[in-house]
């Protein structure tokens, strides 16, 4: 444990000595935070407002079942080994906050724009830690479209590059997914559309520094900060 913290140190020590790689890192990360509390905002908007109940087929035919732990032990121990193995590349971890603040724009455009009730048969996630509740105390249950729980998995499934970890990820997803379908918690559309956000927030990212020269097009990975500048 204390020589992968060592090697965390290292690496991030000897990016934040790149002035490009420090200025992008801080603009990152206040762009990320912004993203955040604007989705935020957006879902406490949300919860104001009458929405549309959908009938959706699948869900009538599953379910409801309660898997509050298992969801949450899949999504936290996935986040969680996702960023760490990010953090050991400091680029490749900026790449995953850009994407990851684009991602959040999205899923506010989309809230806002998609007015959305839950089935009455829904079994909130109740996540002690993602979960948001208005000054009431009452439990936001219609930040539905598209699946946020879904959406961050699959973005980290891209970011990462180790194929034994992508494998663990796709399997997190899967079975985070599945979990909050069968407890009613997002209409199967909301679910089935929240890989294509991800993977359109990365390819954004990825198109973005393409453009701006922070690509290495003689072996197709990720060559950010590699100039002196």
């Amino acid at each position: 444990m204390i020589s992968r913290m060592r090697t965390l140190t290292v690496a991030w020590r000897k990016a934040l000595q790149k002035p490009r790689f420090t200025f992008d890192l801080i603009v990152t990360a206040v762009l990320f935070l912004a993203s955040l509390y604007l989705c935020g905002e957006v879902i406490h908007y949300a919860h104001t407002r009458p929405g549309v109940q959908l009938n959706d087929p699948l869900l009538h035919r599953v379910g409801p079942v309660s898997l509050r732990v298992p969801i949450f032990l899949a999504l936290w121990s996935s986040l969680l080994l996702g960023v760490y193995a990010l953090a050991k590349t400091p680029p490749r971890f900026v790449l995953w906050l850009q994407a990851s603040a684009v991602l959040a724009c999205l899923r506010a455009i989309a809230l806002f724009l998609v007015p959305l009730e839950p089935l009455p048969s829904i079994i909130p996630l109740a996540d002690p830690v993602a979960t948001l509740r208005t000054d009431t105390g009452t439990l936001i249950v219609n930040d539905l479209f598209f699946s946020g729980h879904t959406a961050i998995l699959f973005l980290l499934f891209l970011a990462v590059e180790s194929p034994p970890l992508k494998r663990f990820l796709l399997a997190g997803m899967i079975f985070t997914a599945t979990g909050v379908l069968l407890q009613h918690a997002h209409y199967s559309g909301d679910v089935f559309s929240a890989p294509f956000f991800a993977l359109g927030s990365w390819r954004m990212i990825l198109l973005i520094h393409k453009k701006c020269n922070f690509w290495n097009t003689d072996n197709g990975s990720v060559g950010l900060y590699d100039s002196n500048a």
